[in-house]
């Protein structure tokens, strides 16, 4: 069966980020496009430590980021808290150069978001244990929270940004 063509055009909405905010490079130089790629462009900004502010990501919603219904997916959603969840965590604990894989996670659907509309993501290090990081997080649109989460990082011990992490990225069975 051939697939049928769409015809669709694949629109876009100019991101604009607020003042302040940078893009997050996930290429960093390579040439592999990976899956947070595909989910941006993506959004940080740093501020004041100890502040509700001291680790924010944002993105502009997208169309293709939208379910059939017109508002944002809950898989995006869920990808936006997650990668909240393991950044904001590290950056909140003051650790760089580890990629800390998540171990749980919760979701809370609070309200929608729509194409055009700027979403938020800020984070509370909750706990922080030797291997683990908990924290919540809240995703906003203005002042209204449209998703509410809580999440467990995994914090690789020794040295490098997978250490302990078991099989490496050209491990073969």
């Amino acid at each position: 069966m051939n697939a049928p063509a769409s015809g669709l055009e694949l629109k876009s909405i100019r991101v604009e980020p607020p003042e302040g905010f940078r893009l997050i490079d996930f290429q960093r130089g390579s040439t592999v496009v990976n899956f947070n790629t595909h989910v941006g462009p993506l959004y940080y900004r740093r501020g004041e430590k100890g502040t509700r502010d001291e680790f924010v990501m944002g993105f502009r919603v997208q169309p293709w980021h939208c379910n059939p219904a017109g508002t944002l997916h809950g898989g995006m959603m869920m990808t936006f808290a997650d990668l909240m969840g393991g950044m904001g965590a590290m950056a909140l604990a003051g650790i760089r150069g580890k990629f800390v894989p998540t171990v749980s996670m919760t979701f809370d659907f609070v309200a929608p978001a729509r194409a055009g509309d700027w979403v938020e993501g800020r984070g509370e290090l909750v706990r922080a244990t030797r291997s683990l990081l908990f924290t919540h997080i809240y995703l906003t649109v203005g002042d209204t929270k449209i998703l509410r989460a809580s999440c467990i990082v995994k914090v690789p011990s020794g040295e490098g940004w997978m250490a302990d992490q078991g099989r490496g990225p050209n491990d073969r069975e």
